[in-house]
């Protein structure tokens, strides 16, 4: 149904470029879980992860039940990562501009992201290294997009492609 990771300040690294390192090594896992079982059970279908990332302040705490204590998270911006994660399709991750632009420009450029949309001749164009508001992506009036207005003034990217570190090797992935 859903999993949720945090990403807490460290002093020796960037808790918000592993998030959305994280993110894109979690896709790339997935396309390879994807194929391998895809072999193995000759299935057809293809598994997806959809990701969102927001970043944000949230509140932890438990409460106790008639039988065990239970931990909770409290919070907008957990709402909205699921929201956004809810939007995601076909195993897309998309990431808030209030998520990126914490990021410097030099950790930012490793990022390859941005907005696809269709063109005049019903082409894919891809506008690179941009953002759009959720309400300009989609039609709120439809049905199937209603439960998106609590995001709709959300500005979001989706993350096509990261380039990491890993020792002192530049690594990319695709």
């Amino acid at each position: 149904d859903g999993l949720v990771y945090y990403f807490l300040p460290q002093p020796d690294c960037n808790y918000i470029e592993n998030a959305v390192q994280c993110a894109h090594e979690m896709r790339e896992t997935m396309h390879e879980v994807s194929r391998a079982w895809k072999k193995r059970k000759n299935w057809l279908n293809e598994l997806k992860l959809n990701i969102g990332l927001d970043e944000g302040e949230e509140w932890f705490g438990t409460y106790q039940t008639p039988t065990h204590l239970e931990f909770t998270v409290l919070g907008d911006t957990i709402n909205r990562a699921a929201r956004l994660s809810d939007y995601a399709q076909s195993g897309t991750v998309w990431v808030s501009k209030t998520m990126l632009s914490k990021l410097s420009s030099v950790e930012r450029q490793s990022v390859h992201f941005g907005i696809r949309h269709t063109g005049e001749a019903g082409e894919e164009v891809l506008v690179p290294q941009s953002y759009a508001l959720i309400s300009n992506l989609l039609d709120l009036s439809q049905p199937q997009n209603i439960k998106f207005q609590d995001i709709a003034g959300m500005t979001v990217a989706e993350v096509f492609d990261v380039a990491g570190k890993a020792g002192n090797e530049e690594v990319g992935h695709g």
